[in-house]
């Protein structure tokens, strides 16, 4: 019997050491690296295609400008009349709590 308690304790830390162990190992691979050579041949792909874009690019954000801005000007609008209104009732409130 004490050969089982004695035992028993070694076989317990042995199997939490072992699922341990195994739930580290079964993490997914690290994603690949570039080596330096295939960095350069991207980068000079990169740099060599950029160029075509951005004209596209720009007029895009031409195009988008305006509603960009109006949407921002009535976000804000929108913001303030709603800090106005809860200043009003927190006025009003105020008011008919002195009469």
């Amino acid at each position: 019997m004490k050969t089982v308690k004695k035992y028993s304790s070694t076989l317990f830390i042995v199997g939490a050491l072992t699922g341990c162990l195994l739930s580290v190992s079964c993490t997914p691979d690290p994603p690949p690296t570039l080596r330096f050579k295939d960095r350069q041949i991207v980068d000079s792909l990169f740099r060599k295609n950029v160029d075509s874009l951005k004209p596209l690019l720009d007029s895009l954000c031409d195009l988008r400008f305006d509603s960009a801005v109006r949407y921002a000007v009535d976000s804000i609008i929108r913001e303030r009349e709603a800090e106005k209104e809860a200043y009003l009732k927190r006025l009003k409130k105020e008011m008919d709590e002195k009469k």
